[in-house]
């Protein structure tokens, strides 16, 4: 309900004796008004944008699941790492128990000296104090790799060894990568929408209701229309945006350049890691088992009162350096092989090899 004056005149109506205006009176107008967007090709580039940059959300995500995933595999090798190491001081232990134990007897029977018998006790304490730090070791990475997974530290994590297939992993598409071409859509689609500023827009809009004094004697009114606006003058506003947008497109253009020459420079670093860990592989393996060969000879040798057990320590320093090595070359190839299926587009088939 509003009051209002109407200017007669300016609807034409003049005759003598009728005033130019008339009001104010009350008018009494009650309607539900509709507009509708017909035609803005502006909308349709922002509902595909829109529609792209939930892809790219995707990909984004995806590609933080990947790193995720290797992060927790790069944490277990080194726990089977670790969990290697423990099982071989251990044996290193009981090694240097029966060596001290052969010394120990005979120093008794008195064809061993007590200098033998110390180095026999010293090689002791030192392979028990490598058993200790290496049992501290596998701990502390089960307790990285449980909050890595998200486990509580209370659940039981066992650590188990398995051999992947020697199988070349397929190449396959990086999340990255497809997370720029999403982008690439996006940003194209920014453009158009800039573009399409400078097309018409043409909208509908229509209200019907009731108009009178009171709502006693109101009668029914509709107005239907059709609008058209077109942009005249933006002040370079559409234009920097068309600017803006394309170097957007360039920059990622660059950036997907670089992310390609990443990924082939992280798949042959991969390769290369991997062959060179196999073959230190296989060196470290002989020299392991030539190591254990030496250290059984010399306590044939030192059983047989031909030498000292000096011979028999260095044996055993040697035996635990190469069975050392052995261990690290080993899981430098799982690790390798780790890497060469993320570089490839899919860290889970090393697992699942």
């Amino acid at each position: 309900m509003n009051y209002q004056t109407t200017n007669l005149q300016g609807i034409g109506v003049i005759a003598p004796g009728f005033p130019s205006r008339v009001g104010p009176y009350r008018v009494f107008d009650a309607r539900p008004r509709l507009t509708q967007q017909v035609l803005d090709l502006s909308l349709l580039s922002r509902y595909r944008a829109a529609r792209a940059r939930a892809g790219q959300a995707k990909f984004d995500a995806d590609t933080t699941a990947e790193r995720t995933r290797l992060a927790v595999i790069q944490v277990y090798l080194q726990a089977l790492a670790a969990a290697s190491r423990t099982k071989a001081a251990q044996a290193r232990v009981d090694t240097a128990r029966a060596v001290l134990k052969q010394v120990a007897d005979a120093e008794h029977a008195g064809t061993s000296s007590k200098l033998d018998l110390a180095r026999a006790s010293q090689r002791l304490e030192s392979d028990q104090a490598t058993l200790v730090l290496a049992r501290r070791d596998l701990d502390t990475l089960i307790t990285t790799l449980k909050k890595t997974i998200g486990l509580p530290q209370s659940q039981p994590v066992e650590v188990v060894e398995f051999t992947p297939a020697e199988t070349e992993p397929a190449t396959g598409v990086r999340t990255e990568s497809l997370a720029l071409d999403a982008e690439r859509r996006v940003l194209t689609e920014d453009k158009r929408q800039a573009e399409r500023e400078r097309y018409p827009k043409i909208g509908a809009f229509g209200d019907f209701g009731a108009v009178g004094q009171d709502p006693s004697n109101a009668v029914s009114t509709y107005t239907v229309g059709v609008s058209v606006s077109v942009p005249v003058w933006t002040s370079g506003r559409i234009e920097n945006d068309i600017k803006a947008a394309r170097y957007r497109l360039q920059q990622l253009e660059q950036r997907k350049r670089a992310l390609d020459l990443s990924i082939d420079q992280e798949t042959t670093q991969a390769r290369l890691e991997r062959d060179a860990a196999r073959q230190a592989l296989q060196s470290s393996t002989r020299a392991t088992a030539a190591a254990r060969e030496a250290l059984e000879l010399a306590r044939l040798r030192y059983g047989a009162g031909l030498t000292t057990n000096l011979d028999v320590i260095t044996a055993q320093g040697n035996l635990a350096q190469t069975e050392d090595e052995e261990i690290r070359t080993r899981y430098d190839v799982l690790l390798a092989q780790a890497n060469l299926a993320r570089a490839t587009g899919d860290v889970m088939a090393f697992v699942r090899r």
